[in-house]
């Protein structure tokens, strides 16, 4: 069996575990060596729970073993929950900082676990000390800060993966892109997204969540950072990654019932955005953490000049001219009809699996650090477009966060647009 990949776990909190679960099913290519958590109990808890998951899902093999079809199966099965069950509390490492961590002898890759505020400066050092990253959504809090950690594993030669882009898996996405892209559809010029829950704050209507979702210092955003990136992330790649150019969003808080905890509550519950992208397209994302709304079309709707797509299905025009007796053209009669599109078998990784393969065979992964810049130009405009009352276009984005990072005497204007 070929050397595994050691990796580390950075931020024990409760999303780490999805990270986890994920890199024990994949025992065979990576084993878990390190944890760190500025709090020593909750990497302590999440050592613990590395150890009883693995045992859990050795068990789990019991039954896949006495079904195999072939020796070869089985040894493969038999090999796996050998390694599960070789995971020991005493040798997963320690650390309460993550520099420290990326010390260690053998780590290959981390997964960065901690609330978004953390995830520029761990990447940052993660790619300097030559290890691959694999980052929890969103991928940071501003488009400049996802642009730096995009850059510096690039400078580092070390790949940039994300959670968020676990929304771009799957055949029957595969099949839409590519679909689009090879000029299918025509010329895609407009789409919408839509998406809300209910009630569905995390830390308000869902109090067992950390209070960092309220506060914009630390998550960047409310609902568009939170549930709105899996869907702008996955419209992207439909669409074939095009780059935006001006985005002109609108925010709305003030839905009860109302925060009355300790802390800041400061981020949207609602989100309205209108992107205009480089090669024309434009695509509108409506996004929320709450609504009083039923019964709303919510999903992803694609219009293009020869069809379109609603979800999943395949619409295309197949419409003709009526003629007279005289053969003389009277009117187009338009005919929508459902069409099936082909989806390729295909075996699809996990998100960490995707990850993997594309640190281990030099290629890109579905959600690199390029792709998430594009989101986080998405949303962090949404939010300063918001706030301006305008759009803005990504150029003035940008210039506008550099002020939040230079420490200049008066306000750079070069860049922005007159309005």
């Amino acid at each position: 069996m070929a050397r595994r990949k050691g990796v580390g776990i950075i931020g024990c909190g409760m999303i780490a575990g999805s990270h986890i679960n994920d890199y024990l099913s994949l025992v065979d290519q990576v084993q878990i060596i390190a944890v760190c958590d500025t709090v020593t109990k909750n990497a302590e808890n999440r050592v613990a729970s590395i150890v009883s998951t693995s045992k859990r899902m050795a068990e789990q093999l019991n039954e896949q073993i006495e079904k195999a079809e072939s020796a070869e199966e089985k040894e493969k099965l038999l090999d796996k929950k050998k390694l599960l069950l070789e995971y020991d509390e005493s040798k997963i490492k320690i650390f309460s900082d993550y520099n420290e961590m990326l010390k260690l002898k053998g780590l290959y890759a981390v997964s960065i676990c901690t609330p978004p505020f953390a995830h520029e400066p761990a990447t940052v050092a993660s790619a300097r000390a030559g290890k691959h990253v694999f980052c929890e959504k969103p991928m940071a809090r501003t488009a400049t800060e996802a642009k730096i950690m995009c850059e510096e594993c690039n400078k580092a030669g070390v790949k940039l993966g994300y959670q968020s882009g676990s929304a771009r898996l799957g055949a029957v996405n595969y099949a839409i892109r590519k679909y689009i892209t090879e000029g299918n559809l025509g010329d895609v010029y407009y789409g919408r997204q839509t998406s809300f829950r209910v009630r569905g704050r995390p830390g308000l209507d869902m109090p067992a969540f950390s209070k960092w979702f309220l506060d914009s210092s630390l998550g960047g955003g409310g609902g568009i950072y939170d549930i709105g990136v899996y869907q702008i992330d996955k419209v992207l790649y439909l669409l074939g990654d095009p780059q935006p150019v001006t985005v002109s969003g609108i925010a709305y808080r003030g839905v009860p019932p109302f925060y009355t905890g300790d802390g800041v509550y400061d981020v949207d519950e609602h989100t309205t955005t209108l992107v205009r992208f480089s090669n024309g397209m434009s695509f509108t994302f409506e996004n929320g953490w709450v609504t009083n709304l039923s019964g709303v079309s919510e999903g992803i709707f694609i219009s293009g000049s020869k069809g379109a797509f609603r979800n999943n299905t395949l619409i295309v025009e197949e419409g003709n001219w009526e003629k007279d007796d005289k053969g003389n053209i009277r009117h187009y009669q338009a005919k929508l009809v459902e069409k099936e599109l082909e989806i390729p078998k295909m075996q699809v990784p996990s998100k960490i699996g995707d990850f993997l393969n594309a640190c281990m065979n030099d290629t890109k992964p579905i959600s690199s650090g390029e792709d998430g810049v594009k989101v986080m130009e998405i949303m962090s405009g949404t939010l300063l477009s918001a706030k301006l009352k305008r759009e803005i276009t990504v150029r003035e984005l940008y210039a506008i966060e550099a002020m939040r990072y230079e420490r200049t005497p008066g306000w750079p204007i070069d860049g922005l647009s007159a309005y």
